[in-house]
């Protein structure tokens, strides 16, 4: 696989590397779906039973209803570009999606238990930081073999 540099300069993605983070992205966009549908679930449990979330916590959910419509737009985009071959453009909307996933899910598990949803907030933004470390990592390294293959080539050399 072939990412275009800034330079509009052709580098190599190794294929092993995009079927590992398609195999990730799937995995993760299971759970998420899990997640929410079983949060959804036991908000209908608890709707019949005692009285009505969907009146009461309106706003988290409509605040819900947007992070799920944000990750269904990038998951989609996310399936555009793998299709299409781009590599660090793919990865970095498939993390968004699945920040977005996240994020939607744990505002739908802050109407049923906020204590719960605190501690997975955190984990949350543990996640957040390695997905930015790791984006920063690999910019870092497509612009150092952008920069190491311009230094290379005969078009660079002045007098």
């Amino acid at each position: 696989m072939e990412t275009v540099s800034a330079d509009n300069q052709t580098l190599s993605i190794p294929g092993d590397e995009m079927e590992m983070f398609n195999a990730y992205s799937a995995a993760v966009h299971k759970v998420v779906t899990m997640v929410n549908a079983g949060i959804i679930g036991l908000l209908q449990l608890m709707n019949q039973q005692y009285f009505s979330v969907f009146e009461t916590q309106k706003p988290t959910l409509i605040c819900f209803c947007l992070l799920v419509f944000f990750y269904v737009v990038l998951r989609v985009r996310e399936a555009i570009d793998l299709r299409r071959g781009y590599g660090f453009v793919a990865r970095l909307v498939g993390h968004t999606s699945h920040l977005f996933g996240g994020l939607a899910a744990l505002v739908l598990i802050s109407v049923v238990c906020m204590d719960f949803a605190y501690v997975l907030l955190l984990l949350w933004f543990v996640w957040l930081s390695t997905v930015v470390y790791n984006t920063f990592n690999d910019i870092k390294i497509i612009y150092s073999e952008a920069n190491r293959t311009s230094a290379d080539s005969p078009h660079s050399s002045r007098a």
